[in-house]
């Protein structure tokens, strides 16, 4: 198929009408066309794409289940949109399009999101507002970068680190927090890292509160540290290096893993 986008017109009236359509964001059926009085409100790409549908456990989902069907449902959105360029998938009117005009998204969203007309909840999901929206918020285009930037072609399994990025919704929006943003490699580095140390605690105790130490630290190294020179190794020592060091400092007698951060040395 074809991708469409709304016009620049379009979307700010959209975004800026929200509260007067809460209520239709909740709701099946086809309202854009009465609400622009014309169908002049987007344009079809020349960008050609595969079709998916969304694939979910309907109704409240637990943590675990979330990710599950974060997992699924990034394999299918960068399975179909494979060929889309990071410029292309940065588009905020193409993504936002998306979300309003394709049946089987809007119920995705509404399950998984919209139980209720929740203003703020329509912006962050249906639309593209922000850089940070882009990859941590926007319901379909989210999950086209979390496949971008873990996907790797030359791994029997190659989204075998989007499964580490999904170990749990806290560890993915803090991954996605981290001076990784836009660059594979980087993200390579940390996601191997939290591979590693997850085996390294062999389930005796969770990774996330770990990590949320971790990621400070990596994002004060990268404002004080040139990381271009760094190749995705080096990156997945440094990171499993600082979570390693917290959890022997832990072992000898520390009461938790955030007052143990402040014992190791910053950069």
């Amino acid at each position: 198929m074809q991708l469409g986008f709304f016009t620049e017109e379009a979307y700010d009236k959209l975004v800026n009408d929200i509260s007067a359509n809460a209520e239709k964001y909740i709701t099946d059926g086809e309202w854009l066309n009465e609400y622009f009085g014309s169908n002049d409100y987007y344009k079809i790409s020349t960008v050609e794409v595969d079709k998916f549908t969304p694939s979910y456990v309907p109704g409240k989902k637990d943590d675990a289940q979330k990710s599950l069907d974060d997992l699924v449902n990034t394999r299918l959105v960068y399975d179909a949109f494979k060929n889309l360029t990071p410029l292309q998938a940065s588009n905020k009117y193409m993504w936002t399009y998306l979300c309003h005009v394709v049946p089987e998204y809007q119920t995705y969203i509404r399950d998984r999101w919209l139980q209720e007309a929740r203003e703020n909840t329509i912006k962050t999901r249906f639309f593209v507002t922000t850089p940070g929206s882009l990859l941590n918020d926007n319901a379909l285009s989210r999950l086209w970068w979390y496949g971008y930037l873990t996907y790797d072609k030359n791994d029997r399994n190659p989204y075998a680190l989007t499964e580490v990025l999904l170990t749990n919704q806290t560890i993915c929006t803090d991954v996605m927090d981290t001076f990784n943003r836009m660059n594979p490699k980087r993200m390579k580095g940390v996601l191997l890292a939290i591979k590693d140390f997850k085996n390294e605690l062999d389930g005796s105790e969770g990774i996330t509160d770990y990590f949320r130490e971790c990621k400070k630290y990596l994002n004060h190294y990268a404002a004080v540290t040139a990381l271009e020179f760094l190749d995705s190794s080096e990156i997945r020592d440094l990171a499993f290096n600082y979570m390693k060091k917290l959890h022997e400092l832990k072992l000898n007698g520390s009461t938790t893993v955030k007052k143990e951060s402040k014992n190791i040395a910053r950069i």
